[in-house]
């Protein structure tokens, strides 16, 4: 990093960006900036992830409190049309979907309005706003608003624009580029540095140019400490031996992530080998929670304690490994099941009883819990079924909500928390692990990725990357 370039962005007063590749320091940069400033700075990001780790960083470097504001684009906006609603014309708490994009709309049109620019003026001195590739054209348009008021710089990486949002992406060469000056770029690979990585880093450094060049990667010659490439077809289901990779690293005490690209058949694979690897490996689920929301609106749909108890078993097929073989066959029919000497789990059959009895949700709790604790089970989707039992306790503590308004009053607190991590081997897709650093990582199906999938994924592990992929020069 230039030396200089924190006081270059601090006492810039137009419309800039720096190009900041992943692990090159870019958080280290804004802390530094804001210290650097004078007045207070409104901090946008996207996800409550980054907010963490600027919040660490800003910390660390004993930066005072006063100087900044971190916050989402997503939650800066909401809160700020549902604290003027008549003039926004906004009083949906809790948008998703397309609902999102009116938001962005009617918060732009906020910001046009003579009084709130006086507020926002009042409030900031200047705006940063982090990971700039991952912003939608709509979300551009309201940081244009920004930058008409106040001092406005960039930060990101377009290699890292990979998208799960309907709304078009920003486009650097249209939106940026024209019309914000470069103020600088990051150059050193600081995440393996500081991990004693520095052969890692390096390699990736060339690899980053070589894909940012629209080249190929070579996977013939000798790679460097930090890097293994596994030849393996993971679809090949006559191969026994297909997934012993994963096994040698439940031995690492650090956290390894095993990324698959983004595209929904690769999400759905991250579920499947997760079931496959029994739970050894945890999937993780996307922040909107699509599947949890699916099935609580068909169970509040339910009509009859047996229908719902269905739709539950079902559900928990897609968290644990073995349901079918600790539930009787008369439960698995929805129907009380008596107790017999050939019964093998007295207690989920007397749990899934009481259900059927009263369906509550602590007693759904206590089924579930029962089911965990059994020794056949394992879970596979702990990042779902998490979700799943705080909704649940939140419908037992706030018995007058529905479980959907449990679900949506839970969601908007975890988009705040931020997901925990209590289990150290995943699974996921470069769209849910752009951003995040993992001591170690696993790019399944290397030749299978996009050039700026491939980038993201292998930027993800700051002491070792292991490329499983069947060609010896990716991306294809």
């Amino acid at each position: 990093m230039d030396d200089n370039l924190p006081v270059v962005l601090a006492e810039f007063n137009g419309k800039g960006y720096v190009i900041a590749p992943a692990g090159y320091g870019k958080t280290h940069l804004i802390a530094m900036s804001v210290k650097a400033s004078k007045q207070r700075q409104l901090i946008l990001t996207h996800t409550y992830a980054g907010i963490n780790a600027i919040q660490k960083k800003m910390q660390a470097l004993a930066v005072p409190s006063s100087r900044y504001q971190i916050d989402t684009i997503a939650s800066w906006a909401l809160r700020m049309c549902l604290s003027y609603p008549k003039t926004s014309n906004w009083t949906q708490e809790y948008p998703n979907g397309n609902e999102w994009k009116k938001l962005y709309i009617a918060c732009t049109s906020l910001l046009d309005r003579p009084f709130f620019q006086r507020i926002v003026c009042s409030s900031y001195s200047g705006v940063y706003v982090d990971e700039y590739q991952d912003c939608s054209t709509q979300q551009h348009l309201l940081v244009e608003a920004f930058a008409s008021l106040l001092p406005c710089r960039l930060l990101g990486d377009p290699m890292q624009a990979i998208f799960d949002f309907a709304d078009q992406p920003v486009d650097w060469e249209q939106h940026v580029y024209p019309d914000y000056q470069k103020l600088g770029e990051l150059r050193t690979p600081w995440r393996w540095r500081l991990a004693g990585a520095d052969d890692l880093g390096d390699w990736l450094d060339d690899a980053s140019r070589r894909l940012r060049a629209g080249e190929k990667i070579s996977l013939n010659a000798p790679l460097p400490k930090g890097v293994e490439r596994v030849e393996v077809d993971l679809e090949d289901f006559t191969n026994p031996k297909r997934l012993n990779l994963f096994y040698k690293f439940l031995d690492y005490e650090e956290a390894v992530i095993a990324i698959h690209a983004g595209d929904q058949r690769s999400k759905n694979k991250t579920h499947k080998l997760a079931l496959l690897l029994r739970g050894k490996f945890s999937s993780i689920e996307e922040v909107e929670g699509k599947d949890l929301f699916i099935f609580i609106k068909k169970f509040e749909g339910a009509l009859t304690p047996a229908k719902k108890l269905l739709l539950v078993i079902d559900f928990l097929k897609k968290c644990f490994n073995s349901i079918d073989g600790i539930l009787t066959a008369t439960t698995k029919r929805g129907e009380r099941a008596k107790l017999t000497k050939a019964t093998k789990y007295p207690d989920v059959l007397a749990a899934a009883n009481d259900f059927l009895t009263e369906p509550t949700s602590k007693k759904l709790s206590h089924l579930i819990t029962t089911i965990q604790l059994n020794p056949e089970t394992s879970a596979y989707r702990r990042d779902l079924l998490n979700r799943w039992m705080k909704v649940l306790r939140i419908h037992e503590e706030n018995t007058d909500l529905s479980l959907m308004e449990s679900a949506q009053r839970f969601q908007r607190d975890f988009r705040h928390a931020g997901r925990p991590i209590r289990h150290n081997k995943l699974i996921g897709t470069t769209l849910l692990v752009k951003g995040l650093e993992y001591p170690h990582a696993i790019i399944l199906e290397a030749d299978a990725m996009t050039p700026k999938e491939l980038y993201v994924a292998l930027t993800r592990g700051a002491k070792s990357i292991t490329i499983v992929s069947l060609k010896s020069v990716i991306p294809t």
